[in-house]
């Protein structure tokens, strides 16, 4: 879930940024505006891990013709740890809210899980868990947008939790309770 990316992005450095040159380089000064603008926030890859941001390398700089305003734009090759779950994926956070519609669950301020309680109907471990308690869940699917502030994901408890999301034996048995199975011989 969590994996390293390598991207290219466009840095813009204003006449104001230029002042700071004597105190810090070229370099820090861009990477310090990248992580304002990338790091705790959804791009085209996932999640941007705080403070995870490296430059690997940058073009010389060019001004912004046509515009007249001073502005240095350069071409920056970044790295960076991101979030991106997947379906099936197993991580562990800690449960928000509980209401009728199910638990909402947060992993590290980064991915937000909603868990339907129509999905675990009859499950007596999911009626037991309360806000503030560590549990483990499995993403069914996930959703984010370019500058969101966190993934929005659906999820289920692990089979491995004594529960396992589905039909119940119940919704097998024909309308009387009995069995119904179709018998083949001739």
């Amino acid at each position: 879930m969590e994996h390293t990316v390598v991207f290219e992005q466009k840095a813009t450095l204003i006449p104001k940024d230029m002042n700071r040159l004597g105190k810090e380089t070229i370099d820090s000064i861009i990477l310090n505006n990248l992580r304002k603008n990338l790091e705790g926030k959804c791009n085209q890859h996932g999640f941007v891990v705080p403070n995870s941001l490296e430059i690997l390398s940058r073009n010389i700089g060019q001004t912004d013709h046509g515009h007249y305003t001073g502005n240095i734009i350069f071409h920056v090759q970044l790295q960076a740890k991101v979030y991106n779950p997947v379906s099936g994926t197993i991580l562990t956070g800690t449960v928000e809210k509980k209401n009728k519609m199910g638990l909402y669950i947060i992993y590290k301020d980064a991915i937000r899980v909603l868990i339907p309680r129509d999905l675990h109907i009859g499950n007596t471990h999911f009626e037991k868990i309360e806000p503030g308690e560590e549990i483990t869940v499995e993403i069914k699917k996930s959703r984010f947008q370019i500058q969101d502030s966190f993934i929005l994901s659906i999820g289920v408890l692990p089979s491995g939790s004594g529960y396992v999301a589905g039909p119940t034996s119940e919704s097998l048995l024909g309308p009387l309770g009995t069995n119904t199975t179709v018998s083949t011989e001739a």
